[in-house]
């Protein structure tokens, strides 16, 4: 039973680091505008292959990201603190009105912008390499990929229902809620920081 336990307290764990660097209620203004003109059917279409891309990508990073480390010889604590930095630089980005990362173009739009950068951007693909780099047993893997194909799976709904949602929340409130992501966003890249400096002192200084 603990060990259950154990599996969804981590699988809760990635799932939180994931939807909150993802942030899908961020993107909704972005994604109304994007599709204002399409039809129902258009933009489920859309959906589908926006969520089908954000998969795939998240997974080739899953698999090769140890590869992808290994031929930068990037180390751990490295990692780390880059990868925190680019987090707390995206946190603050996305408590400005019209964040840097938000601002595209209404064109073929299911893979890029949509899908990337617009949610599956630097954020969540350093992410997924942190944990592919520290959590290495299959089972953390195995973990890591259904937190993943849950976090898709929230942010194929939360698009597939914009509409609605924007209408019942109002913009105001769904960029309340994506400035909210930021705030877990920072402190995550708070943590991140302090545990490569710390991992930098260890091996240098102890």
């Amino acid at each position: 039973m603990g060990f259950l336990l154990d599996l969804l307290s981590l699988l809760i764990q990635y799932y939180v680091q994931l939807i909150a660097i993802m942030n899908p209620f961020s993107a909704l203004p972005t994604f109304v505008s994007l599709t204002e003109r399409l039809g129902p059917g258009e933009k489920d279409i859309i959906v589908k292959k926006a969520s089908w891309a954000m998969l795939a990508i998240m997974l080739s990073f899953t698999f090769l990201g140890n590869v992808i480390l290994e031929a930068f010889s990037i180390s751990i604590a490295s990692l780390r603190i880059g990868g925190g930095i680019i987090l707390m630089v995206l946190a603050v980005d996305m408590l400005g009105e019209m964040p840097r990362t938000k601002r595209v173009e209404a064109r073929d739009m299911a893979v890029v912008p949509i899908a990337t950068p617009l949610i599956v951007g630097p954020g969540t693909l350093t992410t997924i390499l942190l944990l592919t780099s520290t959590e290495r047993t299959l089972l953390n893997t195995a973990v890591l990929i259904i937190a993943e194909v849950a976090a898709v799976l929230t942010t194929m709904l939360t698009l597939r229902f914009s509409g609605g949602l924007v209408r019942l929340l109002r913009v105001s409130t769904v960029r309340a809620l994506g400035r909210f992501m930021s705030i877990i966003i920072a402190s995550v890249a708070v943590d991140m920081i302090a545990k490569g400096i710390y991992a930098y002192i260890v091996r240098f200084y102890m």
